[in-house]
């Protein structure tokens, strides 16, 4: 009967072990299987794949991404925007001004007759559940607004290589319409692609309620931000339930939202799980610019 190794042994093999994986196996697994070592997701946890491809994600399909096709289009002069850094990792900033009135009357107008139920998605099957996603949706048409937003939205990342922005959906939130939380990441870069990053855009904002939660992030200091943030909660949930701890964006019509959903290795941030609170009066138009990144495959002789 072979006998057990000693303690000593055992030790000596761990630390030698140690590095091995850190420098060598963990790299290898990040590089390859990004989705592998993704930090772990609640049991009913949600991805915004309302719009999304399946496996063997194709970013060429013009019917899902908006690509850079050589079209000519006009875009009015803008006065600028203001940006405030909220986070640095995962990166979040807020955007005051990111969409002018004019732009955004525009897509509200060209929307109007367009909007069906929203879908959730579980992997599997789509679905209207409207305990999970109350709302109405609109696919947008690329004219020379649209464009002028996806170029603004190409702009703001610095016009990073392998970026796709996916087509743009209008999302309207009546009274009790609501998001339950969820990720904008699927965890799919290994399979062809993923959500970059997330601009989450006020078009309407004529409501009360309809705030976007984000219960893993932590208030910041400065009363400033009370101008974009709900302030009555004080980020550590004091006398509210778990599902409103974290910090709240108010709607405001003209500002937005930006996030990136993933990692340099390609993993995404479990921060980013959010969610669209109650409308509990009137209306909120929200815009969903969202950018996929598929890097570039090598061949076999690595280039």
């Amino acid at each position: 009967m072979a006998s057990l190794p000693k303690l000593s042994t055992v030790f000596t093999w761990a630390i030698y072990f140690i590095p091995v994986y850190i420098f060598i196996l963990d790299p290898l697994v990040r590089g390859y299987f990004p989705g592998l070592l993704a930090p772990p997701r609640d049991s009913d946890d949600i991805f915004d794949e309302s719009s999304a491809p399946g496996p063997g994600i194709n970013l060429t399909d013009d019917s899902f991404v908006s690509p850079e096709d050589g079209v000519p289009f006009s875009c009015p002069s803008a006065e600028g925007y203001s940006v405030h850094l909220l986070s640095h990792e995962p990166l979040i900033m807020y955007i005051e001004n990111f969409i002018s009135e004019t732009e955004a009357n525009h897509i509200l107008d060209m929307s109007v007759n367009k909007y069906t139920p929203s879908i959730v998605y579980d992997g599997q099957t789509e679905r209207i559940d409207p305990t999970k996603r109350l709302s109405d949706r609109a696919l947008l048409d690329r004219d020379d607004t649209v464009r002028c937003l996806e170029d603004r939205a190409r702009a703001f990342q610095g016009w990073r290589p392998d970026l796709y922005i996916e087509r743009m959906w209008a999302q309207r939130y009546n009274a009790s319409g609501h998001y339950r939380h969820h990720y904008d990441w699927a965890g799919s870069l290994a399979r062809g692609g993923d959500r970059f990053s997330t601009f989450m855009v006020y078009l309407e904002a004529d409501c009360e309620g309809g705030g976007t939660n984000f219960p893993r992030l932590r208030m910041p200091d400065g009363e400033g931000w009370c101008r974009f943030l709900d302030c009555e909660q004080d980020g550590k949930g004091k006398g509210k339930g778990k599902a409103e701890m974290g910090i709240t964006f108010k709607p405001i019509k003209g500002n937005a939202v930006f996030w990136e959903n993933l990692r340099q290795d390609g993993t995404g941030y479990p921060e980013t799980w959010h969610a669209a609170f109650p409308v509990t009066k009137g209306t909120k138009v929200g815009l969903n610019v969202w950018s996929w990144y598929q890097p570039k495959r090598r061949n076999r002789l690595g280039r």
